[in-house]
């Protein structure tokens, strides 16, 4: 087991943002750049098999910063029964593997009014919330750009924010996503005690075709000023690299994670506990 870690300690990093590899590998690489936590695909651990998965975790000397469930599910009665039963399993696979968190988006609204389908959701998910807050795990939804309607209800940390009190669930912003809202300062201020962790990339002015996320520094986030409100709205928890496309697998990823770590550090400078 690792004696030391080199990254900051609020920094965690999500298995989707590394090469295709078995979750062993991936455990192995999160573990060498000396990152304190890692954010595995349910997809992942249920491949690499649940039991192997948690001891690999805890003989790497790692803890889970959330657990990536994706969509819900719940435009129609069909899709509630199947979304509440995959996401109990979820639930289950969690407490197993030690992950505090699970994270999802809403799934899409179908023809509902987006009124609508923040009431339908947070009736549909009620019961796992339930069967989450029993286990001690928390949920939490995030928002999407608009591109992913089909898989989501929320674009906005505000509607995010709306959506998961609704639901009595926990906010993971994704700052790719939600760092243009107009009202982001007071989003963050909304949302701060309920924001169980923060997914971290960067946006290159210019970059068009998805995935296209950069590393922290690199684009025109302002991770300077963001990352300091966050703080002050009493968030002090990890801050997930989830940097998906090309520009950081032409770099390579373990030095593109090592800058996004320390340009992160740099910003928790003086403010972390």
């Amino acid at each position: 087991m690792p004696e030391s870690r080199t990254m900051h300690s609020q920094i965690s990093i999500n298995t989707l943002c590394l090469a295709p590899d078995s979750l062993g590998n991936q455990i192995d690489i999160v573990a060498r750049l000396g990152c304190r936590a890692i954010s595995p695909d349910l997809t992942h651990v249920e491949e690499y098999g649940i039991a192997e998965s948690t001891r690999q975790i805890g003989d790497a000397g790692l803890e889970v910063a959330v657990l990536t469930h994706r969509a819900f599910g719940f435009a129609n009665a069909e899709e509630e029964r199947a979304a509440r039963e995959r996401l109990d399993s979820t639930i289950g696979i969690a407490a197993q593997i030690g992950a505090p968190t699970i994270i999802m988006t809403t799934g899409g609204r179908g023809a509902l009014t987006w009124a609508q389908a923040r009431d339908r959701f947070a009736e549909a998910i009620a019961p796992c919330v339930e069967t989450a807050n029993s286990a001690g795990i928390q949920l939490g939804i995030e928002p999407t750009s608009h591109l992913y309607a089909d898989a989501s209800i929320v674009h906005g940390l505000a509607d995010t924010t709306a959506v998961a009190r609704k639901a009595g669930i926990s906010v993971i912003p994704d700052i790719f996503a939600c760092w243009v809202d107009s009202d982001i300062e007071d989003a963050i201020a909304e949302a701060g005690p309920h924001i169980s962790l923060i997914q971290i990339s960067d946006q290159v002015y210019g970059d068009r075709g998805l995935p296209c996320r950069a590393v922290p520094g690199d684009g025109e986030i302002p991770f300077e000023r963001l990352i300091p409100a966050f703080a002050a709205a009493g968030f002090t928890g990890y801050y997930d690299l989830e940097i998906i496309g090309p520009r950081m697998q032409a770099e390579g990823q373990e030095p593109g994670l090592v800058r996004a770590a320390a340009h992160i550090a740099s910003c928790l400078e003086g403010i972390s506990q």
